[in-house]
């Protein structure tokens, strides 16, 4: 018995062995190119961004703008849901407080709707203008939406933490 599995296991091992591991080739292990190169050589010329896009930047300028007075709207809205909040704290789910509250977060978050659009447009734009084989056009064009996208981000990313806080202090049914 003890035989038989001795020489299943030895079987086993030997089929596990791969027969072509000699004749494989490796990678080799010389230099590359990039590790020979002068460390003191000329850096290589840097991309030059190509003139500003005047259709693009309009329409970035437009999308910041929008975000900006839907954030100054959701502000507004936010401030009556807070005292909402406030006045429902420990009222129960389903009572009237408690439903005023639920409303007027409702109206925060719908009053954001075109700052979270304008993001959208922006990551769309973003997207869309890398898929370009001119470099220089590439630069530029992220150097126009880029400044205006993070700032956007960081007003949604804000109204969102904003509505998580008011959420949380909310008794849940």
């Amino acid at each position: 018995m003890i035989r038989r599995i001795a020489a299943f296991i030895a079987l086993f091992a030997l089929g596990s062995v791969d027969v072509n591991a000699a004749t494989r080739a490796y990678p080799s292990l010389a230099k590359r190119p990039v590790e020979t190169r002068d460390g003191n050589a000329p850096a290589p010329a840097v991309v030059q961004a190509a003139p500003a896009d005047a259709a693009l930047v309009k329409q970035v300028e437009t999308l910041g703008i929008q975000a900006s007075t839907a954030d100054t709207a959701f502000k507004t809205e936010f401030g009556k849901a807070r005292g909402l909040v406030a006045a429902a704290d420990g009222a129960a789910p389903t009572s009237e407080a408690w439903v005023a509250a639920q409303m007027s977060i409702s109206n925060s978050d719908a009053a954001r709707y075109d700052s979270v659009a304008a993001l959208a447009s922006l990551d769309t734009l973003y997207v869309g203008r890398q898929d370009n084989p001119d470099v220089n056009r590439v630069a530029a064009d992220m150097a126009t939406i880029d400044p205006v996208r993070t700032r956007v981000l960081a007003i949604v990313d804000t109204q969102n933490d904003a509505l998580d806080s008011l959420r949380r202090a909310l008794r849940t049914p």
